[in-house]
């Protein structure tokens, strides 16, 4: 089967991570794999701060407790909207998803987890991770080597999801 294909299959939402650090030449792929996502326009509405300081890590953890994930993930990613960089709120905030798919996929790819934490518009969030004014956080993404490998979830039949005309 086609790598991208199986990427998009075995990927999973992983919830807990070794401690091991992430290397920095995979930090810097999965950002490169982020900036290449489709924008309106090529507009590239994003904005992408890495939080890898214990320090942060916490900060951020007491704000977002899901599973302590943000505390206990070596690297999280949080995603922010640039409102002054696209030109249609949708088609922005399309883009903003296929960012987010780019990372979680290419950190599948490079051996690592990842989930999607969709924290939106969260101002005491914004603040820990020095968002500017024109910056609305998307979302965060914890990543790191997982320590968990779980099933896959059942998909719907493609009859259920499809019509043709």
């Amino acid at each position: 089967m086609n790598q991208v294909l199986e990427a998009i299959k075995t990927r999973r939402s992983i919830r807990a991570f070794k401690k091991e650090p992430v290397e920095e030449e995979k930090i810097e792929a999965i950002l490169e794999a982020a900036r290449w996502a489709p924008s309106g326009k090529n507009t590239q509405p994003w904005r992408l701060v890495v939080v890898q300081s214990p320090e942060k890590r916490a900060q951020l953890g007491r704000l977002v407790t899901q599973l302590d994930m943000i505390r206990n993930a070596p690297l999280t990613i949080a995603v922010l909207l640039d409102t002054q960089a696209g030109y249609d709120t949708t088609k922005d905030l399309q883009a903003i998803g296929a960012c987010a798919q780019n990372i979680l996929l290419a950190a599948h790819a490079l051996g690592l987890g990842a989930c999607w934490i969709g924290r939106v518009r969260d101002e005491e969030v914004e603040k820990v991770l020095g968002a500017r004014e024109h910056e609305q956080l998307m979302m965060l993404i914890p990543i790191g080597y997982p320590a968990e490998s779980p099933p896959p979830k059942p998909r719907r039949p493609l009859a259920e999801l499809v019509r043709r005309i």
